[in-house]
């Protein structure tokens, strides 16, 4: 293994920046839900701490990791068949909201989606960095057990039902399968097959269908099926150039629904203003810059897709995020990584970034 070198600053900085502004706008954003449900004020924000400090110590234990020890036949099959098990026992767990995404651990819960998205891009770096361009397009080698077992977490996903996690997962699969050489006739193929499989989804539950109703038709009914977004451009729009100021904003009290969670953009954009959004956009950027530049110039191809797939993870999810809150994509909860209220997501965003800090050191 080459020598080790300093971690990445401007990565670590900015995402840093970004897990404790997140605290600060969950504290803003989810003090009136949390009085609407007969807890304290800062109920949720007291929470958001503890994932912090528990992500920050699995961080600190993903930037030390051995990576060849990640990169391991037994270790990338216990994950597998965890995130499997996990997907698989969750339906069986009581729901909540009308979705089966979490296991109850006391106060707490469990996503075990967010394991299934890191695992995904373990399994396709263990793969992929064992074959060449040639092998990586042989249906019965490489294509077959690979896109069944993420075809299968992604419907384990869908069925929960959780459409965006399941998209995210399909998406970095193909992009690092792209990147690792993947013909176009089945860069072509895959998408097809991903294009009938989110719209057998969305037909098979018609509040989805409705939702894409609403993005095309955004206006057509406010008050009813378009509320949602409704309120979150509402909330983007009056926070003008340098927004309302941090805890004034009013479309969270009530009207702007998961202000904490699935729309804590809209809440920045509200309390914050333009230059507010243009700085998480920027820390955004700067995630996906040095995610990127780590895995180019990673020492082997292992931590190359490592690299590549974690900051896919990240990126993508904050662009969808971003896409929902501003109108640009059809309605859909997903949280922001590292800025919304919640423990798997958290945590599962910060060993993310501990797995880029440890590419980052070994770069040439």
């Amino acid at each position: 293994m080459p020598r080790r070198r300093a971690y990445d600053r401007w990565l670590f900085v900015t995402a840093v920046l970004l897990a404790l502004g997140g605290v600060f706008m969950v504290g803003s954003a989810s003090h009136y839900i949390a009085m609407s449900q007969g807890k304290g004020p800062t109920y949720f924000l007291v929470r958001q701490c503890l994932f912090l400090g528990a992500g920050a110590l699995l961080m600190a234990a993903a930037m030390r990791v051995p990576l060849p020890w990640l990169a391991s036949r037994r270790v990338v099959t216990i994950l597998v068949v965890v995130s499997i098990v996990g997907l698989v026992g969750v339906l069986a767990a009581p729901s909540a909201q009308g979705a089966h995404r979490w296991f109850r651990v006391g106060p707490f819960g469990v996503q075990p989606s967010e394991l299934a998205k890191l695992t995904t891009v373990l399994l396709l770096a263990h793969v992929l960095a064992r074959r060449t361009p040639e092998q990586v397009n042989d249906l019965r080698l490489t294509l077959a057990p690979v896109v069944g077992i993420v075809a299968l977490l992604a419907l384990l996903i869908v069925i929960e039902p959780d459409l965006g996690s399941a998209v995210i997962l399909l998406a970095t699969a193909a992009t690092m399968l792209f990147v690792a050489g993947l013909r176009w006739r089945y860069i072509g193929m895959t998408a097809a097959a991903g294009m009938v499989f989110v719209i057998g989804a969305v037909i098979a539950q018609p509040y989805r269908l409705q939702r894409i109703k609403t993005f095309l038709h955004p206006g057509a009914d406010t008050q009813g099926a378009g509320f949602q977004l409704a309120q979150s451009l509402l909330a983007v729009g009056s926070g003008g150039l340098t927004g309302v100021g941090f805890g004034q904003g009013q479309q969270k009290a009530y009207y702007l629904p998961a202000a904490h969670t699935d729309f804590v953009f809209s809440v920045i954009g509200e309390e914050m203003g333009l230059v507010g959004t243009l700085l998480v956009l920027s820390g955004v950027g700067v995630l996906a810059w040095r995610g990127l530049r780590a895995a180019l110039k990673a020492p082997d191809r292992f931590e190359l897709h490592v690299a590549l797939g974690g900051t896919c993870l990240l990126v993508l999810q904050s662009l969808v995020h971003m896409g929902v809150c501003v109108g640009l994509l059809p309605t859909k909860g997903l949280s922001f990584p590292l800025l919304s209220y919640g423990g798997s997501s958290l945590v599962a965003s910060l060993v993310v970034v501990g797995l880029l800090l440890n590419v980052s050191q070994h770069s040439n």
